[in-house]
């Protein structure tokens, strides 16, 4: 979403924070989704929620400056989030000194704050302002480093009974697959995601040491997602291979997705989306094969628009909510 520039001196605006393991993003957010102000700093792995405080009132400090009445903080944060108490209760990427994240923030600016589980948060962004604007039945994939997960129906967000479900990463694929961090084997997080497609490329390029993945790398230890994915551009054959499998394993994801919920789309969002066709096309394809197989209806399968500013655009977007009914 294109910055505003334009001056916004009088409104209210809400707070949207979205942070990960590597970078803590916030922005001044209106009404009607438009990002006013933006910044971003690096996230203390071992202080997630002091960093999330400190980015919070640096941009209150940018609102004060610029005459805009902050009505909320909205904060979307990878990991398992009791939602009504503001909490987190388990992060295997980032550790949360104090996991009371709401009213810590609550502390520091006095202003109301909502937590939620950044897919939640991004998927009502693209609901709101994106890709499926009032989109009832709608599920969100983020697919980045790990693999997380909005789920809309009847246009509420599921959240689950302690406010840590809709977590579709963690669901099992292969039960003898690969070691999650969250302590489950065969966790689709494992076999679709960055993480996967570069631990994938590390074992192929063992058997192909002609692979361009490595002319892009460097070095077996140093492969990324990206460094696959510029390989298979080139039509190497075993990064093609590689993203072609993973792709697989997010179809078949997506085909379980639409026997638990039967949504009317699903929105696909995060950095792994870059990979392109050689990704996307097996996993399109295989929904398709199997829906086909159930005689379901054809599943619509878009793009975010909000891209990396999704997440932001839902945490301000549910702060608006909270403070204003």
């Amino acid at each position: 979403m294109a910055e505003r520039k334009e001056s916004l001196k009088g409104s209210k605006v809400a707070i949207g924070v979205d942070i990960g393991g590597t970078a803590v993003k916030a922005a001044l957010v209106s009404e009607a989704g438009v990002i006013s102000h933006r910044t971003e700093k690096p996230t203390d792995p071992l202080a997630g929620t002091a960093s999330i405080v400190a980015i919070v009132g640096e941009v209150m400090a940018i609102a004060a400056a610029t005459d805009l009445e902050v009505v909320g903080v909205g904060v979307g944060a990878a990991g398992f989030v009791d939602f009504g108490a503001g909490s987190m209760t388990f992060a295997p990427n980032l550790v949360y000194e104090d996991p009371a994240i709401a009213a810590a923030v609550e502390r520091a600016v006095q202003v109301p704050v909502t937590l939620d589980n950044d897919a939640n948060a991004a998927a009502w962004g693209e609901r709101s302002f994106g890709a499926v604007p009032g989109a009832n039945d709608l599920v969100l994939l983020t697919l980045g480093t790990g693999i997380g997960s909005g789920i809309v129906q009847n246009g509420r967000l599921i959240r689950g009974h302690t406010g840590t479900g809709s977590e579709f990463g963690h669901t099992i694929i292969e039960v003898s697959g690969p070691l999650c961090r969250c302590g489950l084997k065969g966790c689709i997080e494992q076999l679709a995601s960055g993480q996967a497609i570069e631990r994938m490329a590390r074992e192929a390029v063992v058997d192909d040491p002609s692979s361009s993945i490595l002319d892009f790398a460097g070095s077996t230890e140093a492969i990324t997602g990206l460094d696959v994915t510029k390989a298979a551009r080139e039509m190497d054959a075993t990064a093609r291979t590689v993203l072609r499998r993973a792709g697989k394993y997010l179809g078949i994801g997506m085909s379980n997705i639409a026997n638990l919920f039967d949504p009317e789309v699903i929105v696909l969002s995060g950095s792994v989306v870059g990979a392109g066709e050689p990704y996307l096309g097996p996993a399109r394809d295989t929904l398709a094969e199997m829906t086909a197989a159930q005689k379901r209806r054809p599943m619509r399968v878009v793009l975010s628009t909000l891209g990396f500013d999704a997440g932001i655009v839902g945490a301000a977007r549910q702060a608006f909510d909270k403070a204003l009914g």
